[in-house]
Formats: structure tokens, C-alpha cells, sequence
């Protein structure tokens, strides 16, 4: 084998990672500042959808608004439609 290619196995830094505590996988988003929409959790969007959905195709306008309702963040998941 020629010299180069045992220098340029040698140029990479072999060294491990720095260990890490997890703290940017379990870091809590931040308030949603003046201005921008309230962040809604993905299980909340995904009854939003689907009650939206429902309330289209079954021609039931109170549960369509409140589907829309809980896309904005505006309602919970459980609040009653019939209610708002």
C-alpha cells in the first residue's frame, strides 16, 4: 500500500461525541407569542380534521364549526358542540 492512503485514514477525527442529557428532546415549546395561532397537539388536529370532516359530509354545521373551532385552538377536543 502507498503512504497517501494511510494519511487519509488518519486526517479524520476518530474521537466519540460528547455525551448529552436529553434536554433538546424533551424541551417544552414556548408560549405562542401576541399575534401568532396557539400551537395545537397533533392528536387535537388530527379530531379537528375529522370531525370537520363528519360534520360536512353528514350535513351537521355545529359539528363542522366545531371541528374548525379545535384547528384554530380555539376549543378542546372535549367540549360539547352542541354547547359552544
Amino acid at each position: 500500500m502507498s503512504s497517501t492512503a494511510n494519511n487519509n485514514t488518519n486526517t479524520l477525527s476518530q474521537e466519540p461525541a460528547p455525551p448529552r442529557d436529553g434536554a433538546l428532546l424533551h424541551e417544552q415549546p414556548a408560549a405562542p407569542a401576541a399575534g401568532n395561532p396557539p400551537v395545537v397537539p397533533f392528536k387535537d388536529r388530527v379530531i379537528g380534521v375529522a370531525k370537520k370532516t363528519r360534520g360536512t359530509l353528514l350535513a351537521k354545521p355545529e359539528l363542522k364549526e366545531h371541528g374548525e373551532k379545535i384547528l384554530q385552538g380555539e376549543a378542546s377536543i372535549h367540549d360539547d358542540p352542541s354547547q359552544l
